[in-house]
């Protein structure tokens, strides 16, 4: 081996042994049974029900698409093991230097895609700065600001991501604003998988009716009925894949497949848990999800622009009531009291809050103008119209807690957050929010930052010292200052309540007994990796 593959192999093995000790022990999923270790088989058809009542035919990655699908007929230039840490994806290595803001990137010399085209350079820019240019999710803006000129490619000011640099055909630079380990998770995230680009620029939308990408598994053919209704899709092992190629021959996804043929063992995988399932011995794998809700006050109006007025109302909300409302056989709610959630890294269980009596709660609130006679302030309560049946129950729970704080709650829904960017009356906002990738950064950024695109739309809190901390963590070396960092936040949130934390999500799937060594992404569930999975029959 030479000097230089010496120094590149090195600064790899620092930097997931930094990543391990940045995220020790976070392993977000495990299984409940006794599953047994044996020796992997070769072969074999996987029927999986799909989530959701009609099938979801998006196969773009960067769409909303099953993610299990997603996961396993593409490859990214780096992907997440089981505890969080960063695994080499169609990069076999990466270089970094100038303190973190340049990370260089070796492709694997022989990853194709599917149809044996190389995969290059070229097509990581491309597929890349294609996230920049559809501008559909805010989580590719997040990204995009993390790139040198990724942020006026996004606004249209420039032709190309400056930071994005092809140095030969399997070879890329990449160019950060910040020094922060976080810039590495996004290329391990589900949406920033490589295509072909020629392949895509030639079809457009229409690459997607038969993808191609580099994954485990490809697109094989759609599923249909007798009246050749498409419902649903198989996948073929991939067969090109650069390191060891799955085990199972097949993968047939469709949500039309029935419950009760996974009683008779005609479906392998369902992504929930129903009673008879849990009372009979079938494996159930768990995980949480990076998905979580808040209820966000307007801070800029009154009375929410005192902080506590929003701390006396945030006691008045009965989590668990609300838990159990939105909890479903797909989702479990987990109620959550900090901002950060307990499995991701920065998480510091507060102390106990002062606990106070109702009546000390309405005392407080009447100093406040709030709870008199005849003193009812209307409050409006938003949700987003996908969120409508969801709406509904929760609304008539909130509205209910929240009267006797002389708060009249009205239910509003919306089609955009950005519809209440000048409202003038006090309102709430009902917010789910998933992040792309497990760091505390992007969930507190967006949602915290006096500058986010969120914060500006809806939420409208500004705090001096929480910016200057969530600027300072973006270019902070040493990791053990980065977890203080989220700890200090977590405290200043807890005690200015710009949002009250609800809860976040865990997911479940129940599988057969001789489906072997199944395990979900750290995203969830829903995410299967399936390349290391066999059928032991």
């Amino acid at each position: 081996m030479n000097n230089l593959a010496k120094k590149q192999r090195g600064c790899l093995f620092a930097l997931l042994t930094i990543l391990f000790l940045f995220f020790p022990g976070q392993n977000l999923e495990k299984v409940i049974g006794q599953e047994k270790t044996t020796p992997p088989k070769t072969g074999g058809v996987l029927k999986i029900k799909a989530y959701g009542q009609t099938l979801n035919t998006d196969l773009d990655p960067a769409g909303n698409g099953y993610p299990l699908v997603i996961e396993n007929l593409y490859e990214g230039l780096l992907k997440l093991d089981r505890n969080l840490e960063i695994a080499s994806g169609l990069a076999e290595y990466w270089v970094i230097d100038n303190g973190g803001r340049k990370t260089v990137f070796y492709l694997r010399s022989k990853a194709d895609f599917h149809n044996g085209q190389p995969v290059t350079a070229a097509d990581v820019k491309f597929s890349l700065e294609r996230l920049f240019r559809l501008k559909n999710n805010p989580n590719f803006y997040l990204f995009a600001q993390r790139i040198e000129g990724g942020e006026e490619f996004w606004q249209g000011q420039a032709s190309e991501v400056t930071g994005i640099k092809i140095i030969d055909d399997k070879t890329i630079e990449i160019d950060w604003k910040y020094s922060s380990v976080a810039n590495l998770y996004f290329l391990a995230s589900n949406f920033a998988k490589i295509l072909p680009a020629s392949l895509v620029e030639r079809d457009k939308k229409k690459f997607f009716n038969r993808p191609i990408g580099a994954g485990p598994f490809k697109f094989d053919y759609w599923l249909r009925n007798q009246k050749l209704d498409i419902i649903g899709l198989s996948l073929a092992r991939n067969d090109r894949y650069y390191g060891r190629k799955a085990y199972i021959n097949r993968v047939e996804v469709s949500p039309y497949f029935l419950l009760e043929g996974f009683f008779r063992d005609e479906v392998q995988i369902v992504p929930y848990i129903s009673y008879r399932i849990s009372r009979n011995r079938y494996q159930i794998v768990e995980s949480n999800s990076l998905q979580m809700s808040y209820l966000f006050f307007s801070c800029h109006l009154r009375p929410f622009d005192d902080p506590e007025v929003r701390n006396l109302i945030s006691r008045l909300i009965e989590k668990s009531k609300l838990a159990g409302l939105v909890s479903s056989p797909v989702y479990f709610a987990q109620v959550m009291d900090n901002y950060i959630p307990p499995y991701l890294p920065g998480f510091f269980p507060s102390s106990p809050s002062e606990e106070l009596s109702f009546g000390r709660i309405a005392e407080r609130l009447a100093a406040h103008g709030l709870g008199g006679p005849g003193q009812a302030l209307p409050v409006s309560l938003y949700f987003e119209f996908s969120l409508k049946e969801l709406a509904e129950k929760l609304y008539r729970e909130l509205k209910d807690e929240l009267r006797p704080a002389g708060i009249d709650l009205q239910l509003k829904l919306i089609k955009s957050l950005s519809e209440i960017k000048n409202e003038r009356t006090p309102y709430l906002v009902y917010f789910d929010w998933s992040i792309p990738v497990p760091d505390p950064e992007f969930l507190l950024y967006p949602l915290f930052h006096s500058k986010s695109y969120l914060n500006l739309n809806c939420f409208h809190y500004k705090h001096e010292q929480l910016d200057a901390w969530l600027e300072e963590q973006r270019n902070t070396g040493p990791l053990e200052r980065r977890v203080k960092l989220f700890r200090q936040m977590e405290e200043l949130l807890k005690n200015e309540v710009p949002a009250i934390p609800l809860y976040y999500f865990k997911q479940r799937a129940a599988y057969q007994p001789y489906i072997k060594n199944l395990r979900p992404q750290p995203a969830g569930v829903f995410y299967l990796n399936l390349k290391d999975a066999w059928i032991d029959q």
